[in-house]
């Protein structure tokens, strides 16, 4: 019985090494440009000890991408139960979601990307806009109970903070702001969300 389990440990972290070396490849080259053999000889193995794990390219993508997923979604998830008042959850919750951009660059060029070959992609991308929007109007609610935030719509303020991060990931992370200080960027940007740019 022991042997059986220690087989099982060994398979899971062959498996653990692939999709960790496999995250490398994908991200330096791209999911169109990347082949089964370029993983094979990063892993040194031949391409079919990568079938006996995946069924194909798409099939590693995807455990690739749900790989990340699920490290982000960890990530947000201490924000979001941290012991901390809404406005800097809401900061903290904006800075890990950019901080993370960078590192999880497969996760996020297949949900911005246009990789049409994937099928998975699109039920990845409805996933985790919802998830956004929950999470956000989460923070929204909480702010509003502690009487820090003054809300009229909770699912709009949702959907407009959500699009707004998601439009600042890029040029935040690569783009020609890629350089600056992302705490003092998340600060101005969240004062303009939180307070206008009207002159009072």
């Amino acid at each position: 019985m022991l042997l059986h389990n220690d087989n099982g440990n060994k398979k899971d972290q062959n498996k653990e090494n692939i999709l960790e070396i496999a995250r490398e490849v994908f991200s330096k080259y791209g999911y169109k440009k990347t082949t089964l053999d370029d993983i094979a000889n990063a892993v040194r193995k031949g391409k079919s000890s990568l079938y006996y794990y995946f069924k194909s390219k798409e099939d590693l993508f995807q455990a690739v991408v749900m790989k990340e997923a699920e490290i982000l979604a960890h990530e947000l998830d201490i924000v979001i139960n941290r012991n901390t008042g809404p406005a800097d959850k809401l900061r903290d919750y904006i800075l890990t979601k950019l901080t993370n951009f960078r590192s999880l660059v497969n996760f996020y060029h297949a949900i911005e990307s246009d990789i049409t070959a994937v099928g998975f992609i699109e039920e990845v991308k409805r996933k985790y806009e919802q998830d956004e929007i929950r999470m956000v109007k989460r923070l929204l609610i909480e702010g509003v109970r502690k009487n820090e935030f003054e809300i009229y719509d909770f699912n709009l303020t949702a959907i407009g903070i959500a699009t707004a991060i998601k439009g600042l990931e890029m040029p935040l992370t690569a783009g020609n702001y890629g350089s600056v200080n992302l705490e003092q960027s998340v600060d101005i940007i969240l004062k303009i969300m939180c307070y206008g740019i009207m002159k009072r």
